[in-house]
């Protein structure tokens, strides 16, 4: 297939166009700038912020939607740049994909479209975004179903990716505050703050899946197990040879961040996900490597 992927230099995308290409696809890469992925066989330079930059967009057979913006923390200062590349630019990717003749698009979302106190949270909840990030986000998957009648179209929500390579997120955090020795905060009476994680070979995995058999509507991507934060920290601890330190923040246990997994289980196999333990040792065996 030929497939473009936007957003191919970050932490998914790198490890999602290494899969797509050892599977034999022709791929493009959708990047601010070309030299930011210089090992991709095709790559084409675009600002997302700029829908005219993409009137230029070759066609393809399939489109995997992965970038975001940059300055998602920066709202109210950076709301322009946020709601351009999360949603402008999904509405005009998926007016070019029409126009080329793609037959399937795939849109990276976030389980935080979801909030409240029902969990898990089904594809099928009243979204109630609890930021302009998660809003710009639900806005664009609004857009899939218009499309529905040209290509597949579907939207992957993702909870809490990690891996090799990623910086700035929670569990690099716990990570770095596990070895340092300094202690792991913890809400509530229990083990902290109950969420969903996701292995990064499983949400490559999952696009490649949705790409190639042309999945449509919403679907949730964590592992089938939900964790917590004092089991994050232990199991970063046993890998390290490090026990971690907790403390007690005095405040209440926050509500749950998980997903419902029945429908991603009806069409791939979740039970081959990575368990928590094995992808904390793998993250921390590329973190060496690097």
């Amino acid at each position: 297939m030929r497939i473009i992927v936007t957003g191919a230099s970050g932490f998914i995308g790198r490890r999602l166009t290494s899969m797509l290409l050892e599977r034999g696809h022709d791929v493009t890469c959708l990047l601010r700038s070309a030299a930011l992925c210089p090992g991709a066989p095709n790559s084409l330079a675009a600002d997302l912020r700029r829908p005219e930059e993409l009137d230029d967009l070759p066609a393809g057979d399939a489109v995997i939607h992965l970038a975001q913006s940059r300055r998602y923390r920066e709202f109210p200062d950076c709301a322009d740049d946020i709601f351009a590349v999360n949603a402008g630019s999904t509405a005009r990717l998926l007016c070019l994909a029409a126009r080329n003749g793609t037959r399937s698009f795939v849109l990276a979302s976030t389980g935080s479209v979801y909030s409240g106190t029902d969990a898990p949270w089904k594809e099928d909840a009243i979204l109630r975004p609890g930021g302009f990030y998660a809003a710009s986000k639900a806005a664009a998957e609004l857009l899939l179903p218009a499309y529905q009648s040209f290509f597949h179209a579907c939207a992957l929500r993702l909870f809490t990716p990690y891996g090799p390579g990623q910086a700035d997120r929670l569990i690099p955090t716990l990570i770095a505050r596990v070895r340092a020795g300094g202690p792991v905060s913890l809400d509530g009476d229990a083990g902290g703050l109950r969420l969903s994680v996701t292995y990064v070979d499983d949400v490559a995995l999952t696009f490649v899946a949705a790409v190639e058999q042309g999945w449509d509507g919403i679907y949730n991507v964590a592992a089938s197990t939900p964790t917590c934060i004092a089991e994050i920290a232990s199991a970063i601890g046993s890998s390290l040879g490090i026990a971690p330190v907790f403390e007690r923040t005095g405040r209440s246990e926050p509500p749950p961040v998980t997903a419902d997994m029945s429908r991603l289980s009806a069409v791939h196999d979740v039970a081959r996900f990575v368990p928590l333990q094995t992808g904390i040792a793998r993250t921390l065996a590329g973190e060496m490597r690097g």
